[in-house]
């Protein structure tokens, strides 16, 4: 039976353009492919502009089905290179993100906090862990959900984005990024980050929300940055 999925992920990750060639070879459009999988066209379009994206397993089993290809074979066509298996994070030490076992899979989960907010101070006491698969990489790497508007549009509410601990530390700051920071007062933020014009050791953190103001900030008030490498967008409205 095409549509049977053993051992696979509950969130398939595809390349969005093997997913558009393979609907464009099959004749369907967007809105045929996406009324076929019960699925919004919003969701379908996402997913095909997205270099890599998860798709909800109930759609990969009827998108399987629908191109009559068995689910390993789906697999080979749109998924991600290699293994479609995942790997288990070490835990969050003390709410900071610890080094993640390193894996030679295409595919690990890393873990994600509950949320956080580009404009006011997070209370980290309640934090819901999950995991959240993505591609594998030998670095420190973690998910966080966005909470409010404050980086819209580049980053909306809902939106999970994974950052990398070990990317801000190789590279430095680099201005115009977007930086999970924590502070050492245990205060988390998502920003942009600025170099400030006059003095040297403060830094500009900015919304792309204009709406927002600017906040400064001493350097030495940084316990933690994490430079955000992608957003992992959700192949359906309002699903978690």
């Amino acid at each position: 039976m095409f549509g049977k999925c053993m051992g696979m992920t509950d969130r398939p990750l595809i390349s969005g353009k093997r997913l558009a060639s393979l609907r464009t070879q099959h004749y369907f459009t967007q809105e045929e492919l996406a009324n076929r999988l019960g699925m919004s066209l919003a969701g379908i379009r996402r997913l095909e502009q997205i270099n890599i994206g998860g798709m909800q397993m109930r759609n990969f089993r009827r998108l399987a089905e629908l191109v009559e290809l068995s689910c390993e074979e789906l697999r080979d066509r749109i998924g991600v290179a290699g293994s479609f298996s995942s790997q288990t994070a070490r835990q969050f030490i003390a709410g900071q993100p610890a080094a993640l076992a390193q894996t030679a899979d295409a595919v690990m989960d890393v873990e994600r906090f509950h949320g956080v907010s580009a404009s006011r101070a997070e209370d980290r006491t309640d934090v819901r862990r999950g995991r959240v698969p993505v591609p594998a990489a030998p670095d420190r790497r973690f998910a966080v959900a966005v909470d409010g508007d404050c980086m819209e549009p580049k980053y909306r509410h809902g939106d999970e984005v994974v950052f990398s601990v070990d990317a801000a530390e190789r590279e430095g700051i680099i201005q115009g990024r977007n930086y999970f920071i924590q502070f050492i007062d245990g205060e988390t933020t998502f920003k942009r980050i600025f170099f400030d014009p006059i003095e040297a050791n403060r830094l500009v953190l900015r919304c792309w929300n204009t709406k927002y103001p600017d906040r400064q900030v001493e350097r030495s008030a940084i316990q933690l940055l994490a430079r955000a490498e992608y957003r992992l967008v959700k192949d359906e409205a309002g699903e978690s």
